[in-house]
């Protein structure tokens, strides 16, 4: 079994993410419209890429949590055990979904 070390990869996350390096991308607008009604403009959409624009600085750790999500979904069970209520229920609902 593969043990991801969450607290590394939150502190590598990068602001702006190319299209291409985005995991199930044809989902990206409605993890992006979520992630919004969590923290309102945390993610910008520019024309080849999403920007993180956290309203915290540093970054909560909800922000940071949501901007990876949104990035990697293909995480969110690794994400979810470290997330506050709301958006564990969020990853689950995804999880189940997709």
């Amino acid at each position: 079994m593969i043990t991801l070390d969450v607290q590394s990869i939150l502190s590598s996350i990068p602001n702006e993410v190319i299209w291409q390096d985005i995991v199930q991308f044809d989902k990206l607008d409605e993890r992006v419209a979520t992630a919004n009604d969590l923290c309102p403009n945390i993610i910008g959409v520019n024309e080849s890429c999403i920007e993180w624009c956290p309203n915290d600085h540093p970054p909560s750790h909800l922000e940071t949590l949501i901007w990876w999500w949104v990035v990697r979904p293909d995480l969110g069970a690794a994400i979810a055990p470290s997330a506050p209520q709301e958006l564990k229920e969020i990853i689950g609902h995804y999880i189940l979904h997709n």
